[in-house]
């Protein structure tokens, strides 16, 4: 999908690893690692770096809402065990 939106490879796998070389895209690739592993409690900094990258707080509950779409997409798919039909790419990267 991100290939069909235009990213090159090298942007997917940057992103893959919650990294960017655009700034701003940046904050929200680590706003969106916080909602993960923070189980949807992001700090208050995460808030206030992607307020400060430009984002919305509309944009932001976009993104809340995106992770949390995903994260159920997973259950169930997990849960149900469906046949992946794409490579399984591992997020990578230390924080």
């Amino acid at each position: 999908m991100a290939e069909q939106e235009g990213l090159i490879k090298d942007e997917i796998r940057q992103a893959q690893s919650f990294e960017s070389d655009d700034p701003k895209r940046a904050a929200a690739l680590r706003f969106a690692r916080d909602v993960i592993e923070s189980r949807g409690h992001p700090s208050d900094e995460s808030f206030e770096e992607v307020r400060e990258a430009g984002y919305t707080d509309e944009q932001i509950m976009e993104m809340i809402a995106n992770v949390a779409l995903t994260q159920f997409s997973n259950y169930m798919n997990d849960s149900i065990q469906t046949d992946v039909d794409v490579p399984v790419v591992e997020p990578t990267g230390n924080r």
